[in-house]
C-alpha cells in the first residue's frame, strides 16, 4: 500500500517524516549503526560516518491500532513471519496442515483461514491472493525470515483509505530490515531432524533497510507425513538515484515442500484406535514456491519541509501452489476416497502511487493525499478428485483461467477543525473486473463480470491530556469474490464490512496502551466447508468485542507486550445449517498474548562484551464455538528464549510449546468415514488436526563485522 508521509517504509526526508505524528503513537526516534565495543569504527573524534535515520509514526486511524517493533518481535522465539502476526492483539495463527501451507489465521472474531478477512502487505507488495483455488485471500508469509521483521503495523478494522481488498478485519504491514553489520551466519538443530541455516550481510554505516538474507530449513516433522523443507532469499536495498530521489528496491524468492497427516477422528483417538500423531493419509501435502520484484521511488515533489512528497511504487509477484489433502475419507467416494489435489499459479503485477501535500483549509497543519492503486492477476487453477490407491485423478472439479484486475482510487485528509481535535478520513473506490475461461464443464466457458465498491472511512482523535487520546472511527470495507463465482455480465458482487470502534490511547517515552470497543457486521460471510476443502458462503454475520494492549519499555534492557480481546461472532441471518444468533465456528472468543524479555549487558571478558538475551511468549485461546453447538477445547502454550553472546559468537536455545501442552491447532465437526468400501457413518463427528509437541532448537551464530 503506498505509505503515508512519516511512515518508517516509505522512506521520507526527516521534515516529512514529522510533519504529521501523533502523541497517541510511538514518539519519532533515531537510529544508528553503533560499532562494537573495543572496534574503532564509528568511535567519537574518528571521523567515521554514522549512519543515522530519524522515523516518525504515522498518526493512528483507530484507537486499537498496533505496532510492534523489533525488540517486542524478538523477545519471544518465533519460527515464522506467521509467528510473528500473533504480536498483534487478537491474532492467532494455526498450521494444520504441514510446514508450508498458509497459516490458518484469526483475528478479532473472524476466521480469516489463509487470509481472506486480512490484508497482508510486506515490503510494499501485497501477499493476499486473488480467486486462489484453495481459498479467497491465501496469504503464504513462508517466505519471510522472523529475523528481518524490521516493524509490524496492525490496522484493525477498515478506517483508512488506503485499505483495500480483504480489509475485512483489517490490515497488517511488514517493513523489512536487518540491523547487525557485516555478515551473520547462524547454524540450528534440534527436535524431530529439525536443521535451519540463517546467511544474513547488512553494510556497516547503512540503513538498516539495505541487507540480504538467507534461509534453508528441513525437519523430519513430529510425526508421519509431517516432513518439510524450504529455502528463501531476500534482498533489499536503499539509495539515492538522483537527488531529491530515494529508492527502495526489494527483491525475493521462496520454494517449499510439506507434508500434512491432515485430521483425526477424535472418537478414533479417545477410544486409542490412532496415534495421536498419527495420519489416515500419509500422502498429503505439497509445494509453494513465490518470487517477487519491488521498486519503491519517493521524492519530495514539493516542500519537503511542509511534508509534502510524491511516490511510485511498482511490483510484481509470481506464485505457485499445489496441494493434496483429504478431510472426509472415503464419504463421497467409498471405493476410490475423497482426496482431492489443488493447482493455482499466479502472476500479479501493479503498482501503487501517491502524492500528499499540506494545505491549510482550517488550520496550517492540514494535509490532504490522493492516491491510486492498480493490481491486475493472471490465474491458472484446477481441483481433481484422485484415486486413493494411484493417485490418478479421477473427477475434475475445477479447471479454469482467470484474469482479475482491481482499480482504485482514494482521496486522504487530516484536518484540525478547532484546538485539539483532529479529523482523518476520506473516501476510496475499487473497480474490479474479471474474465474467467472454464474448462471444467462441457467446453470452455467464457464469462466475465465488474462491478464497483465505495467506500467512506474516518476517525475523529481528541487531545484530552498530554499523551492521552480519544478516537472513534467508522469505515466501509470489502472482500472481493472468488471470481469462478460469477455469472455472465453479473455486476461484481461484494462482501460488504461496515465497522466501528472507539477507545482511548495513551502513549510517553515508556509506555504505550490502548482499550477500545469495536462492532462489525458483513452483508455475507465465508465458513470452511469439509467436502469442498475451502471456504463456501453464509448468512450475515456481525462481530462485537473488546480490545486492550499494551507494550512497555521501563528499562533499556526490559521490553514487554501485552494483547487481549474478547469477540463475540454471530450470525445476523438463517441460512444452511446456521440459524440467527449461532456463534460463528472455529473462532475463538478470547485471545491474550503476553511477551517478555531482558537483554543485559553481563560486562566484559578480555575486553569484549559479554551480553544475554532472555525473552518468554505466552498465548492462550479460549472458548472456540463448533458447528452443531458444540464446543472447542482451549489452548495455552508457551515458547521462551535464552541466548548468550560473547564479541562475535552466539549461543542460543529457544524451546516452543514449552510446557508440552496436548493440544488443538484445528478442530472441525462434520460426517467422514476413513474405512475404505465401509458404509459410510452420516453423523457429524468431532475431527481435529494435532498441535505440535514441545520442541527445541540449538543455534551457533559468528557475526563477522
Amino acid at each position: 500500500m503506498p505509505a503515508r508521509a512519516g511512515d518508517a517504509a516509505a522512506l521520507p526526508p526527516p521534515a516529512a517524516a514529522a510533519a504529521e505524528s501523533s502523541t497517541g503513537s510511538a514518539a519519532a526516534g533515531a537510529s544508528a549503526a553503533a560499532p562494537e565495543d573495543g572496534d574503532a569504527a564509528g568511535a567519537p573524534g574518528s571521523g567515521a560516518p554514522v549512519a543515522v535515520v530519524v522515523q516518525g509514526a504515522p498518526p493512528p486511524r483507530s484507537a486499537s491500532e498496533a505496532v510492534r517493533e523489533r525488540a517486542e518481535v524478538r523477545a519471544a522465539p518465533h519460527r515464522t513471519a506467521s509467528d510473528v502476526l500473533q504480536l498483534v492483539p487478537g491474532v492467532f495463527a494455526a498450521q494444520h496442515s504441514g510446514e508450508g501451507k498458509a497459516h490458518q489465521i484469526f483475528f478479532r472474531g473472524f476466521d480469516a483461514v489463509h487470509g481472506q478477512d486480512l490484508e497482508i502487505w510486506i515490503a510494499g507488495a501485497p501477499v493476499n491472493e486473488v480467486s486462489n483455488v484453495h481459498g479467497q485471500g491465501y496469504a503464504d508469509l513462508h517466505f519471510v525470515m522472523p529475523e528481518v521483521i524490521r516493524e509490524l503495523r496492525a490496522q484493525p478494522g477498515s478506517y483508512d483509505p488506503r485499505q483495500g481488498d480483504f480489509a475485512v478485519a483489517g490490515t497488517v504491514r511488514l517493513e523489512l530490515g536487518y540491523d547487525e553489520p557485516g555478515i551473520t551466519a547462524t547454524a540450528s538443530a534440534g527436535s524431530f531432524g529439525a536443521r535451519r541455516l540463517f546467511l544474513a550481510y547488512h553494510p556497516e554505516h547503512a540503513e538498516e533497510t539495505t541487507f540480504a538474507a538467507f534461509e534453508a530449513y528441513e525437519t523430519d516433522g513430529f510425526g508421519p507425513a509431517r516432513a518439510a523443507t524450504r529455502t528463501s532469499a531476500i534482498a533489499q536495498g536503499v539509495y539515492e538515484p538522483l537527488a531529491g530521489i530515494r529508492a527502495r528496491v526489494m527483491v525475493s524468492a521462496f520454494a517449499s515442500r510439506f507434508g500434512s497427516a491432515g485430521v483425526l477422528r477424535l472418537d478414533d483417538l479417545e477410544a486409542g484406535k490412532v496415534d495421536r500423531f498419527a495420519s489416515y493419509d500419509p500422502d498429503q501435502g505439497g509445494d509453494s514456491s513465490r518470487a517477487q520484484l519491488v521498486v519503491d521511488l519517493r521524492g519530495s515533489g514539493g516542500d519537503a519541509a511542509r511534508g509534502e512528497g510524491l511516490s511510485l511504487a511498482p511490483f510484481v509477484v509470481m506464485r505457485a501452489l499445489r496441494l493434496r489433502s483429504n478431510f472426509t475419507g472415503y464419504l463421497a467416494d467409498p471405493t476410490s476416497g475423497d482426496a482431492t489435489q489443488q493447482l493455482n499459479e499466479a502472476i500479479t503485477a501493479g503498482a501503487t502511487a501517491s502524492y500528499r501535500l499540506r494545505f491549510p483549509l482550517l488550520s496550517d497543519r492540514d494535509t490532504f493525499e490522493a492516491g491510486v492503486v492498480a493490481r491486475t492477476d493472471w490465474i491458472e487453477q484446477s481441483q481433481r478428485r484422485l484415486a486413493a490407491v494411484d493417485g490418478r485423478p479421477t473427477a475434475t472439479l475445477v479447471d479454469a483461467k482467470v484474469r482479475a484486475t482491481d482499480l482504485a482510487g482514494y482521496l486522504d485528509a487530516s484536518i484540525r477543525p478547532v484546538r485539539r481535535v483532529t479529523v482523518r478520513g476520506g473516501l476510496r473506490a475499487d473497480g474490479l473486473a474479471y474474465q474467467v475461461v472454464d474448462n471444467a464443464g462441457e467446453g470452455a466457458q467464457a464469462r466475465s463480470a465488474q462491478g464497483v465498491h465505495v467506500g467512506g472511512k474516518g476517525t475523529v482523535d481528541v487531545a484530552l491530556l498530554p499523551g492521552l487520546h480519544a478516537l472513534a472511527s467508522v469505515g466501509q470495507g470489502f472482500r472481493s469474490p472468488q471470481a469462478r463465482s460469477l455469472g455472465e455480465g453479473e455486476r461484481t458482487p461484494f462482501t460488504r464490512a461496515l465497522s466501528a470502534e472507539a477507545g482511548l490511547r495513551y502513549a510517553d517515552e515508556l509506555v504505550r496502551a490502548s482499550a477500545a470497543l469495536f462492532h462489525t457486521r458483513l452483508s455475507e460471510d465465508l465458513v470452511f466447508d469439509e467436502a469442498t476443502g475451502r471456504n463456501e458462503p453464509v448468512p450475515a454475520t456481525a462481530r462485537t468485542g473488546v480490545a486492550l494492549d499494551a507494550v512497555a519499555r521501563p528499562a533499556p534492557w526490559l521490553v514487554s507486550s501485552v494483547g487481549l480481546t474478547y469477540t463475540r461472532a454471530a450470525f445476523t441471518a438463517a441460512g444452511g445449517r446456521y440459524a440467527a444468533g449461532d456463534l460463528l465456528p472455529f473462532v475463538p472468543q478470547v485471545v491474550a498474548r503476553a511477551d517478555l524479555a531482558v537483554t543485559p549487558r553481563l560486562g566484559a571478558l578480555f575486553g569484549r562484551r559479554l551480553e544475554a538475551r532472555a525473552g518468554a511468549g505466552v498465548t492462550l485461546l479460549h472458548g472456540r464455538p463448533l458447528p452443531y453447538g458444540e464446543l472447542g477445547r482451549d489452548a495455552l502454550l508457551t515458547d521462551v528464549t535464552a541466548h548468550v553472546r560473547y564479541h562475535r559468537v552466539e549461543l542460543g536455545l529457544d524451546v516452543y510449546n514449552l510446557l508440552d501442552a496436548a493440544w488443538f491447532d484445528g478442530e472441525f465437526v462434520y460426517p467422514s468415514s476413513f474405512t475404505r468400501g465401509a458404509a459410510p457413518d452420516l453423523l457429524p463427528a468431532r475431527h481435529v488436526t494435532v498441535g505440535a509437541p514441545r520442541s527445541f532448537l540449538v543455534s551457533l551464530s559468528l557475526y563477522l563485522g
